[in-house]
């Protein structure tokens, strides 16, 4: 994991984290932790590498951790359709997660 000070806000502290993605995907989005914060006040942007999606709206923090919700494009480049989650239990350990965040 990286975590890079962006600049500050009062009290608050604006970040960039890369961390690599879960080994183990849960439904719903999974938790990632961000080590040398104490809390995540708001998640302001997300992004996963592999031609995933991970929409920042539907990021959550709690916490030090992150919870994001990842999303693939799973049809033939023929056809257009919507993104799905991945499915639960998805090795996502070779990808890496952006996180911009406000936090403390």
């Amino acid at each position: 994991m990286a975590l890079q000070k962006i600049g500050t806000f009062g009290d608050l502290v604006l970040y960039k984290a890369t961390v690599a993605g879960p080994s183990s995907y849960t439904a719903g989005g999974s938790a990632l932790p961000i080590e040398g914060v104490s809390e995540v006040v708001a998640v302001l942007s997300t992004s996963i590498t592999g031609g995933y999606y991970a929409p920042s709206a539907e990021a959550s923090a709690s916490g030090n951790s992150v919870t994001v919700k990842v999303y693939q494009f799973n049809y033939p480049a023929t056809a257009a359709g919507a993104a799905e989650e991945v499915a639960a239990g998805t090795d996502l350990s070779a990808q890496t997660v952006e996180i911009v965040f406000l936090g403390k």
